[in-house]
């Protein structure tokens, strides 16, 4: 997630984890460009005794889950005199290479054409069209960025004007979010951002189109958040098997174990005998 240092500090955005605070600030702030729920956040320091949970010798790990967007971060500790890095996350992309659906295809002057679901592209009938991605493994979800279609300019973008997205889980076990835009000129993209935040893992994300007599058309469809894993297994498909320390959870984005590798485990992800 890109953020801008309130004082300027350079070395705190420039990606470079070499290049460390110099002098004795021992609090720094940061504005994200964009208010939204956190997942996780990693802060690299250029002393390894500045450490406080097992990521490698000089990256510490803190999960930090909020409900509501956040527009800023501050870090306040003893430890600020030696920062190097900061990164914070609001989730991956989680529909990525996901299963897509749509309710038709169109075709163009009876031509076939490859507006297939999963270019994120839907056709039109009477009934509104619609589109749909389903998650293989329920997610938890911090927001929604939808890229409209801008090669035939305010044509294709009032397509997506009143459209109306759901997040449900599958089977239902509670209200679906549903997010209805408000409409007005057409946009290049979309961000949505639920406030509180989802609270329920979410299966399917389905989006409609607010015209009968309009196409369905989308470039590109993120959701971010992280997979809802079962305890004790990590990975953007729950596919990796956590190897914590008193068999303790591990950060579902890294596999890190707060509670320290397991006999025999070392690394980041706990994954190296």
């Amino acid at each position: 997630m890109s953020f801008t240092a309130s004082g300027g500090e350079p070395w705190l955005t420039d990606n470079d984890d070499t290049t460390c605070n110099t002098g004795n600030t021992q609090s720094v702030s940061v504005t994200l460009d964009t208010s939204i729920p956190l997942t996780w956040v990693r802060v690299g320091v250029s002393n390894a005794g500045l450490r406080k949970a097992k990521v490698d010798g000089l990256t510490l790990d803190i999960e930090c889950s909020t409900t509501e967007p956040v527009s800023g971060v501050t870090l306040s500790w003893s430890g600020v005199t030696g920062l190097c890095s900061l990164y914070i996350s609001g989730g991956r992309n989680v529909a990525l290479k996901q299963t897509a659906q749509q309710s038709s295809r169109f075709i163009p002057d009876g031509v076939p054409n490859s507006y297939y679901a999963e270019n994120a592209v839907d056709g039109v009938y009477p009934d509104p069209g619609w589109w749909t991605v389903t998650f293989s493994q329920a997610v938890d979800v911090t927001r929604f960025l939808i890229y409209n279609r801008v090669d035939c300019a305010q044509g294709c973008l009032d397509r997506l004007v009143n459209f109306t997205l759901t997040a449900q889980s599958v089977p239902s076990t509670a209200t679906p979010y549903s997010y209805t835009d408000p409409g007005g000129p057409g946009q290049d993209s979309y961000t949505v951002v639920p406030s509180p935040r989802i609270s329920f893992p979410v299966s399917l994300v389905r989006f409609v189109t607010a015209h009968s007599t309009k196409i369905l058309t989308l470039c590109e469809v993120f959701v971010f958040g992280e997979t809802n894993c079962p305890a004790g297994l990590f990975g953007l498909r729950c596919e990796r098997q956590c190897n914590c320390a008193d068999q303790g959870s591990c950060f579902v984005h890294s596999g890190g174990c707060p509670s320290g590798c397991a006999t025999g485990y070392t690394g980041e992800e706990c994954s190296g005998g």
